[in-house]
């Protein structure tokens, strides 16, 4: 009889091992070789958003403030001709249009740095810098276009042709009642001109609109203030005619003191109406006289303040992110 040799069962065991630490081993330099190679496409897009994304995108917003400029002397030298508001807005087509594709282009440079960081996690370093930056590079933006965009709306609300060219009206009147009048129905359109504004993505136009509202208030309300104050005024006139008729007949009466006493009496309460019916004339009448006087400067402020202290804060603002993100791309590359 033949004895069959007796199988091993520890060399199955020792092979299967052997083959696991062999795959994990394999595995392993597999894992190492793929996160090597994933670092080094994170270093390479890093590097291309630091020398070439940012310096697009920086090249293309020192385009967009001369579009502006070209479009608005364009459009105002348009209506200055004179012209109306749609023909200035013919006239300037095409400096409206190197502008637009001033910010197009502008855009598309922020979506390639947005879009061109890499596989870090939004919350890193990089992460939050880009998303600061492009916060603040798409307010200015949208700041620019609702500059130009609203720009013949507020160019032209003081012209004949426009919605507040009527609140001037104190030439026109009679007296104060019909001045009253008048400002109120010459409120109507620019009110509709001034919510226009107030939809405007430029946050100077806005506040300029809330401010033209509130003074057409203002104005308003001291424009019935003294035209109520002119017609209190006429009352006294004839209250003082009967008063001077009562005297007369109290004393060809020869009326008793007591008589005169109380005409005294009353006398003396309609000068205190008087007194203040003046004080409240006088007040309202400066302030409306001073409204109509300071619109022209409330208008010149939007540009020679407004606009201007808006455009220095993103040229402070801006630069200080891109430097931010320049460095939080320098410190994970020397990592």
């Amino acid at each position: 009889m033949t004895i069959e040799p007796v199988r091993s069962k520890r060399r199955p065991v020792l092979i299967a091992i052997s083959i696991a630490v062999v795959v994990a081993v394999v595995a392993s330099v597999v894992v190492i070789a793929l996160t090597n190679f994933a670092g080094q496409q994170r270093r390479e897009s890093l590097a291309l958003l630091k020398d070439e994304r940012l310096t697009a995108l920086v090249e293309a917003r020192g385009k967009i403030q001369p579009a502006v400029n070209a479009y608005l002397a364009a459009y105002k030298k348009a209506r200055n001709a004179p012209a109306s508001r749609e023909e200035a807005e013919k006239n300037s087509v095409k400096e409206r249009d190197e502008f637009q594709q001033a910010v197009n282009s502008a855009r598309t440079a922020l979506n390639d740095v947005q879009t061109g960081y890499g596989a870090g996690e939004e919350a890193d370093g990089i992460g939050v810098a880009v998303a600061q930056l492009g916060d603040s590079y798409q307010a200015y933006l949208d700041s620019m276009e609702g500059l130009v965009e609203s720009y013949p709306l507020f160019e032209g609300l003081f012209r004949e042709d426009a919605g507040c060219s009527g609140l001037f009206v104190g030439s026109k009147a009679a007296n104060l009642r019909e001045r009253q009048t008048l400002l109120t129905q010459a409120a109507v359109p620019c009110r509709e001109a001034v919510n226009q504004l107030k939809q405007s993505k430029n946050v100077s136009y806005v506040e300029f609109a809330r401010t033209l509202d509130n003074e057409i208030a203002q104005l308003e309300s001291h424009a019935e203030t003294t035209a109520k104050s002119e017609e209190n005024y006429n009352e006294f006139v004839r209250l003082k005619d009967e008063y001077v008729k009562k005297v007369d007949d109290a004393t060809a009466r020869n009326a008793p003191e007591a008589e005169y006493l109380k005409i005294a009496d009353e006398l003396k309460a309609l000068n205190t109406r008087i007194k203040n019916n003046r004080s409240e004339f006088d007040f309202a009448a400066k302030r409306y006289l001073n409204g109509v006087k300071d619109m022209p400067t409330l208008v010149e402020d939007v540009f020679s303040k407004n606009v201007s202290a808006q455009i220095k804060h993103h040229d402070t603002v801006i630069p200080v992110r891109v430097q931010v993100l320049k460095d939080a791309i320098d410190a994970e590359l020397a990592e």
